[in-house]
């Protein structure tokens, strides 16, 4: 524990930020958490006086969802690291993780630890014997340090837990207190404006079953002011509550935004036609949750959470690092579905409750931000420690109940922003001038807007003038004039410099029609030397050689622009865009993992995968 960790432990006072300025050393006294009193929110989030013209805003990568030993199941997977480690790791430092020392090569520029809020911190003090848990059973597991069953069965108590089931020993409301107060004592330590962003964050997570219907978010705030408590499944497991709970914290002058995340597993209740309660939405529903959650994660370590084959049979490239739940309306669990349900719930009430932009992120529960995929340590503690290579390469997990060499190491957020700030971040965060990607930090911009936009579609500074003429991803288009025809996209993608090149982009178009919700793929801009069969691009190719680990990037291109006008637009009804962009394929971890031991991958596991990038949509309303 270091000298900020004990500041905390040892002061808790009504004001999160009075402990971040101390802490930090900084000169100025707090706000004590006052500020304006606001029920609503700017989406479009105003640029400070000294703020650059959004043509000239940068693009930051960074991974919004991640788990140190703070959270109770990275604490039973003997997951060693704080919040601290976290950081460095993310800054480009070495970090020890399970007895081994791990360094990130490409450093990240922005970073949020969403430990879970319930019970959080406690499972860690009770391992270490600081904390007495009573009850059968207890103290047996939490002595024992073994992979195996014993850990699996104190992740399947503290989820009971969550569920009103078990664990009343691990509700300590003054020990996730002082917990909360490290993390914030954390992020503020690290938190260097214009070099790294440290975000406060937590995870709230209602789990509804044993091991799935997930309906967990990522809390994010914005900053310098924060609640003096997270708000857990152990408060309320239902997600309105939340909302409420970031509401009162609005009216303080503390702001926040909501991230669902892993949809895949939330057994068809991520994107439903009712509330949590079971109640029809109403108009007021869903402008509260528009207001409360802009984003959703669309990929991460347990799984991509874009659509299935099933969902949409034409899209070639939909079945990609799938990991699904066993229950409910898939078309419930999955974004692109979700997007079209939001436009059909907008023709009834006006409001679409799932107008989200995209963001990425690992979900990993080691403290280590690990999306490289040939540097890749493990994400889930001793429940796929890389000690034991055979069970990671050619079994499954026990925590998925899948191979986790089927999936990859992802994934990651881009952000257009104005600096590399908490305030420019949120505020980009806050308009969806955002995009996922699968790992790879390939730079990717997407434009619409009505009118010819050749003029300046060539020019150096492109980007600036499509400031002007339209708006960017996650913007909605301005109401069209009279005369004027379909809109027209343009969409920038370059490569990420430790990766693979591009194969092309796309455009996912989704619309309504005669009550009927519908969706297409359009190819928009690809590599050369390609010709059109049946409709469809050639393949890239493939140059990974699986027994070796490697790929050549003599396929593909370093960079592609596209401009693209909707063939098909019918003004009258409701549609969205977003952007889809494919790498070439590349080995993935368990690859790399199999050519340094020589074990070779379970049968079926892909040696290689296409990474990808998606953009917010852009969203045009009649």
């Amino acid at each position: 524990m270091d000298s900020c960790q004990r500041f905390a432990m040892r002061n808790r006072p009504k004001s999160c930020h009075l402990i971040a300025v101390l802490l930090a050393g900084l000169a100025s006294a707090c706000s004590g958490g006052g500020g304006s009193e606001t029920d609503g929110i700017d989406p479009a989030a105003s640029q400070g006086a000294d703020a650059p013209p959004p043509g000239e805003r940068q693009v930051y990568f960074g991974d919004l969802h991640l788990h140190t030993s703070y959270s109770a199941d990275a604490a039973a997977s003997r997951t060693g690291t704080v919040p601290a480690d976290a950081y460095r790791y993310a800054m480009g430092e070495p970090i020890t993780y399970l007895g081994k020392t791990i360094r990130r090569r490409a450093p990240l520029d922005f970073l949020a630890v969403t430990d879970h809020a319930e019970y959080l911190g406690n499972v860690r003090l009770a391992m270490q014997g600081e904390l007495e848990v009573p009850g059968e059973g207890w103290s047996e597991l939490l002595a024992d340090r073994a992979p195996g069953a014993s850990m699996f069965a104190l992740m399947g108590r503290v989820v009971d837990g969550i569920r009103g089931i078990d664990t009343p020993g691990l509700t300590n409301p003054a020990l996730v207190r002082d917990h909360w107060m490290d993390e914030i004592a954390a992020a503020e330590r690290y938190n260097t404006p214009g070099k790294f962003t440290a975000f406060v964050a937590f995870e709230y997570s209602p789990t509804l079953s044993s091991n799935s219907a997930h309906l967990h978010r990522n809390v994010i705030f914005r900053g310098p002011d924060y609640p003096s408590m997270p708000f857990g499944a152990t408060d309320s497991m239902k997600p309105e509550a939340l909302w409420a709970y970031a509401e009162a914290n609005r009216k303080r002058g503390i702001d926040s935004l909501m991230i669902p995340h892993n949809s895949n597993l939330s057994e068809g209740l991520a994107f439903q036609y009712d509330d949590f309660y079971g109640n029809p939405m109403t108009r007021a529903y869903a402008e509260n949750r528009l207001r409360n959650e802009p984003l959703v994660e669309i990929t991460q370590n347990k799984g991509t959470s874009e659509t299935l084959p099933e969902i949409s049979p034409d899209d070639e490239f939909a079945d990609f690092e799938l990991l699904t739940s066993h229950g409910g309306d898939p078309r419930g669990g999955y974004v692109r579905p979700g997007l079209q349900r939001g436009l059909e719930i907008a023709d009834k009430l006006g409001v679409n409750p799932y107008e989200y932009g995209f963001v990425g992120a690992s979900d990993y529960h080691s403290g280590a931000s690990s999306t490289e995929e040939d540097n890749f340590p493990g994400g889930l503690g001793l429940g796929d420690a890389h000690g034991d290579p055979r069970s990671v390469i050619s079994q499954d997990s026990p925590i998925l109940g899948a191979p986790l060499a089927g999936l990859s190491a992802s994934g990651l957020t881009g952000i257009w922003a104005d600096s590399n700030t908490r305030e420019a971040l949120f505020d980009a965060m806050r308009r969806r001038e955002t995009f996922a990607t699968s790992g790879p930090r390939m730079r990717v911009r997407l434009f619409a807007g009505w009118g010819d936009a050749s003029a300046f579609a060539s020019k150096a500074d492109w980007a600036k003038q499509a400031y002007r003429w339209g708006v960017p991803m996650g913007g909605n288009l301005a109401p069209r004039a009279s005369g004027t025809g379909a809109p027209t996209l343009l969409v920038q993608a370059a490569r990420d410099p430790k990766s693979g090149n591009l194969d092309r982009i796309q455009i996912v178009k989704l619309w309504r029609k005669g009550g009927k919700s519908f969706e297409r793929i359009y190819d928009v801009a690809w590599s050369a030397g390609r010709r059109m069969v049946g409709g469809k691009i050639e393949p890239v190719g493939n140059t990974v050689d699986a027994e070796k680990a490697t790929y050549t990037n003599t396929i593909g291109a370093a960079e592609l622009f596209g401009t693209w006008t909707d063939p098909d637009f019918d003004p009258s009804q409701r549609a969205l865009y977003y952007a889809r962009v494919l790498e070439i394929p590349t080995p993935r971890w368990a690859t790399y993992l199999a050519k340094e031991t020589g074990i070779p991958l379970k049968q079926g596991t892909p040696a290689w995968l296409q990474e990808r990038a998606w953009t917010s949509p852009v969203f045009y309303t009649p």
